[in-house]
């Protein structure tokens, strides 16, 4: 793949591990270096509005307008190379900042999303224990579910548990019930505090993913994550908890993810919180939504397979 191959993939944000690795070998190369570079003192001069011939590179000591030619082995439509411009501007950036820093390609690492992940302990991820209290509404404390209508239980009907022998069934909430919010809901509070600053990074995030299935898939189903970090420990953040969700101290995201009709099966989604690195408290809601249209009924919905990680951008780390 050519070296203008791998830029764009990195781009678009399509780039895998190994076509990482090969731009990196290619951009330490001074050739590649070199003709980058070339590329965008090209660019750099080059005015708004061009005329439709081919344009070649610039040597690096010529200072005086543009030639144009068009027997270059390098030249290429003025339309085509157009649309390189920002690319190889970028690139040429990012090569700049090698040679002030020393580090082969760290930014396209960062683009890349190359993090370190660390699983974060969630009570009964997997809704395995049979015997476990479900508080009404937010946890009274760490270590516990809450729930708006919830139960554990085993298989039903067409549907399994995504892993294990039980899952979290999530019941409609009647649309003629006076609550501000229709959506059936769980919760966890999750202690922070054994986190140390070099943990959470100002690049810090917390992702939380959980897999959903529906009863009947012949209708799209509305999944909701929200997650929460709030800057006071456990009790006393749950203390009027909602009051505090739009305070200056609260980290809020909050995401709804479709699925569309007659997608079957279980579905896994993940939200993503910037981790402020004062952060002692994570709470987070995983929840079903109703159908906008009121004329139809809501279906049944199960949860399973609740994760949440730590993510920190590697090139942070020692």
């Amino acid at each position: 793949m050519t070296t203008d191959e791998l830029l764009q993939r990195w781009s678009d944000g399509s780039i895998t591990s190994d076509e990482l690795r090969e731009l990196t070998a290619k951009l330490a190369e001074p050739v590649h270096q070199s003709a980058l570079l070339d590329d965008w003192l090209l660019e750099s001069r080059l005015p708004n509005v061009l005329p439709g011939a081919a344009v070649a590179g610039l040597r690096e000591s010529e200072m005086n307008p543009i030639t144009t030619r068009t027997d270059s082995p390098r030249a290429k439509p003025w339309t085509n190379w157009l649309s390189w411009r920002p690319l190889t501007a970028a690139a040429a950036g990012i090569l700049l900042g090698m040679f002030c820093t020393s580090v082969v390609f760290g930014y396209v690492v960062q683009r890349a999303g190359a993090v370190k992940k660390m699983p974060l302990a969630v009570f009964d991820p997997g809704l395995e224990d049979e015997n476990q209290t479900l508080d009404d509404g937010l946890p009274e404390r760490i270590g516990r579910w809450g729930m708006d209508a919830a139960s554990v239980v085993t298989a039903e009907g067409h549907v399994k548990p995504l892993q294990g022998q039980r899952m979290m069934r999530l019941e409609p909430i009647p649309r003629e019930k006076n609550v501000k919010n229709l959506a059936s809901r769980v919760y966890q509070v999750l202690d922070l505090r054994f986190l140390s600053m070099q943990d959470i990074s100002n690049d810090a995030e917390v992702q939380v993913s959980a897999s959903f299935c529906a009863t009947n898939s012949d209708v799209s189903s509305r999944y909701l994550i929200r997650a929460l970090a709030l800057d006071e420990v456990p009790e006393e953040a749950m203390n009027e908890f909602w009051s505090k969700t739009e305070s200056a101290g609260v980290v809020s995201e909050s995401q709804r993810f479709d699925t569309k009709p007659g997608a079957r099966g279980w579905h896994t989604f993940s939200l993503k919180l910037r981790l402020p690195p004062e952060s002692k408290t994570l709470v987070f809601i995983l929840g079903a939504v109703p159908p906008e249209d009121s004329s139809k009924e809501a279906s049944i919905h199960y949860l399973d397979e609740v994760q949440v990680s730590l993510l920190t951008p590697e090139s942070t780390l020692p």
